[in-house]
């Protein structure tokens, strides 16, 4: 048995600990720093005279970077390893929201939001893996599901700033509070945050024995003598084996459900304050709605967490995209009532990020242990479409003339979709997979 394999068999030492604590802090400065423009976006369109569609661009800016940054940036971890890619992130996203916060147009602010969105990205595909490395495979899990609450958490703490700080000091104290968050976490990852051990195994940079002997004496293990055999690694007979036989129509149903509950979520997340406030509400009403949207998301993951080891995962998702579906359209109706749309906008948040952490769950279930990482990787590519789209789209339909109350129903359908194809991949699933292919060599578990 390899030092690794002790380490992810054996009880979790301080050092790890304190590692994955890290990475959960960094994501939810990374929620912080992602969906801040949800909170501060009306009060910016009334300040600068921007039309709907212009909001909407504005929303989605953020979005399209953190899809560049996962899609075209993140891949350096192999190169660069994964805790050195992670505090450029930082740093980007840092002086990205310094950048926001010092823009003198809607131009400029764009170009600022991209950038921290791009840094979000790249942090995105870095630190659920590190967490998930340093976690033993008795924490893994939960580890796993922290990081995942950790942009709710993230979006939480933003609407309350927004609150705080909006009235005395301006929508920009937003930003700057956000960059100097992110500077903080950039001087702590700087001391305290290690690099991947599988990375060092993997792709062996220079002086990779003596960085992991550090990294195995401060977590209370003995020195070794050589680099572990490193596994043999091939992602293009994982793609293709994502396409084989029954795998070809699981892949495709995974990929309509992710996007489904991308598009909600991202929609309702980015614009839930925004359309509060178009249908009657104040702004501190609008941005209380989009707080407790977050915080119903953090419970809709935890509670689906939970469930998982109860409920077979594909038939619980479907329920939540069912059930979101018709919260939405609930939301739509209960919008002449402050008391009855702060409730249901904890519902909807509940359900809607329960249907993202789902289909994070039932991918590993669907596919063979050599393809579960390339699977996730391409599904999250794929989705992060309906995730730049959506505010986009609700930005052009609320230009159209489109009341609040019509734009819910209408991102009910992306739910529908969602249940649908999750009720599909569940039937799928239920058949014995005579023609599977034949399992392809294991991926590295370094690889992005």
């Amino acid at each position: 048995m390899s030092i690794l394999e002790q380490i992810k068999d054996g009880p979790m030492s301080r050092a790890q600990i304190s590692a994955v604590a890290l990475c959960l802090s960094m994501n939810l400065v990374d929620g912080f720093d992602l969906l801040a423009t949800s909170f501060v976006g009306p009060t910016i369109a009334r300040e600068w005279g921007l039309s709907p569609s212009q909001v909407g661009v504005l929303l989605s800016s953020g979005l399209a970077g953190m899809a560049f940054g996962a899609l075209f940036i993140a891949p350096l971890a192999d190169r660069v390893g994964r805790r050195r890619l992670t505090l450029s992130g930082l740093a980007m996203a840092s002086l990205g929201m310094l950048f926001a916060a010092m823009s003198q147009n809607f131009g400029q602010l764009v170009a600022s939001r991209l950038t921290t969105g791009a840094a979000v990205g790249v942090m995105a595909a870095s630190l659920p893996v590190l967490a998930s490395e340093y976690a033993n495979n008795r924490r893994r899990g939960l580890a796993i599901a922290l990081i995942t609450t950790g942009y709710g958490l993230g979006s939480v703490i933003a609407g309350i700033s927004t609150s705080l700080l909006l009235s005395p000091y301006g929508w920009r104290s937003v930003f700057i509070i956000g960059s100097i968050a992110t500077a903080v976490l950039f001087g702590l990852g700087l001391r305290f945050l290690p690099e991947s051990m599988d990375y060092l195994v993997a792709c062996r940079p220079r002086d990779a024995l003596n960085r992991l002997n550090r990294i195995l004496v401060s977590m209370g293990h003995s020195e070794v003598r050589e680099l572990p055999e490193r596994r043999t690694s091939s992602r293009k007979a994982a793609i293709e084996s994502l396409f084989r036989g029954r795998n070809a129509l699981r892949t495709v149903l995974i990929w309509f459900a992710f996007t489904s509950a991308m598009t909600t979520f991202y929609f309702a997340s980015s614009w839930t304050p925004t359309l509060l406030l178009e249908a009657g509400m104040s702004n501190q009403q609008g941005i209380s709605g989009g707080v407790l949207f977050s915080l119903g998301g953090v419970m809709g993951a935890v509670l689906l967490g939970l469930l998982a080891s109860r409920v077979e995962p594909r038939r619980l998702t479907a329920v939540y995209f069912g059930v979101a579906a018709l919260a939405l359209i609930l939301f739509s109706v209960s919008l002449g009532s402050l008391a009855g749309a702060l409730l249901v906008a904890v519902l909807v948040g509940l359900l809607l990020n329960g249907s993202v952490s789902g289909i994070n769950v039932i991918i590993p279930t669907v596919y063979p242990a050599e393809a579960r990482a390339t699977a996730l990787g391409m599904a999250v590519a794929v989705s992060r479409l309906g995730a730049v789209l959506a505010p986009l789209f609700a930005g052009f339909l609320l230009e159209a003339g489109w009341a609040p109350e019509s734009m819910f129903r209408v991102f009910a359908i992306p739910a529908v979709i969602g249940a649908i194809s999750t009720i599909l991949l569940r039937r799928e699933g239920s058949r014995r997979n005579t023609d599977e292919s034949p399992a392809v060599p294991e991926v590295a578990k370094g690889a992005v």
